[in-house]
């Protein structure tokens, strides 16, 4: 068996993740906008720092999808080691 006859099932559905513990505020889920709060009382400059923590967080929640996804592939490869040093046996 080659390495490209190996199919490791991955999970492509977010909601079936595992989240690590004290992670799971990271979801494909929008942060509520912070209520009592208008543009209209924000300075120009406030809003620019809005925009971009709003543009940072967005950033954030990408890149732990990304880790999640590596995480998985890795975990798909362990058992597939597994099974292949059973077979081995």
């Amino acid at each position: 068996m080659t390495m490209s006859d190996l199919e490791i099932p991955l999970v492509d559905d977010p909601a079936d993740w595992e989240y690590e513990k004290g992670k799971e505020h990271i979801r494909d889920q929008e942060d509520p906008e912070p209520e009592g709060i208008s543009t209209e009382d924000l300075s120009d400059l406030a809003i620019s720092y809005l925009s971009q923590m709003k543009d940072l967080q967005e950033q954030l929640r990408q890149e732990y999808l990304k880790v999640q996804r590596l995480e998985m592939a890795i975990k798909g490869f362990g058992i597939s080691l597994q099974e292949e040093l059973k077979k081995g046996q």
